[in-house]
């Protein structure tokens, strides 16, 4: 075993001695090889990628540039605001609004819903939106009128059946 180590080590030194041997013996580069391995350098005028051309910014410069952006990004969502708002999808319209939303838990939602002058009471679960109730006009300005007009209209601890639904809502939204 060891003897083949050796006889394996001895080869490997004499094929490298040999190599050895081959670069001493070549020729020495002509002078176009060595005009090829110099660096190339071009001296006409025109500026290469490497080469700086002018000077570097300055902080004046950064600053300016820093104002015309943050101008460009003010101007822009002030004429979104003002030109652009009821054609992007969730921007709002002036018809609908979502005037108050409690959160009843676990992904369920009470709201007041204004529909051009008209108040209703929805609810929300992640499977469907509920009608409860029609909402009277005189209760917009008062404090607290989600939590009194919930409890007028819906007693939360039962369920309410589907007939007894509509006819509240043909009835004009009247309490339970």
């Amino acid at each position: 075993m060891v003897r083949r180590w050796v006889l394996l080590l001895g080869l490997m030194v004499g094929l490298g001695l040999g190599a050895q041997a081959q670069d001493r013996s070549a020729p020495p580069p002509t002078a176009s090889e060595k005009e090829l391995q110099a660096p190339l350098t071009l001296e006409d005028g025109k500026p290469t990628p490497g080469q700086a051309t002018e000077a570097p910014p300055s902080g004046l410069r950064a600053f300016g540039s820093l104002v015309l952006v943050l101008g460009l990004a003010g101007a822009s969502l002030w004429a979104l605001k003002k030109y652009g708002r009821g054609r992007i999808p969730g921007g709002g319209g002036h018809k609908l609004r979502v005037e108050e939303t409690l959160a009843l838990g676990d992904r369920r939602f009470v709201s007041i819903l204004d529909v051009e002058g008209e108040r209703f009471l929805i609810a929300l679960t992640p499977q469907a939106i509920s009608l409860l109730s029609r909402l009277d006009p005189g209760d917009r300005g008062e404090p607290g009128t989600f939590d009194d007009a919930l409890s007028r209209q819906v007693d939360l601890g039962r369920p309410v059946p589907v007939k007894e639904m509509e006819a509240m809502l043909r009835q004009g939204g009247g309490g339970q």
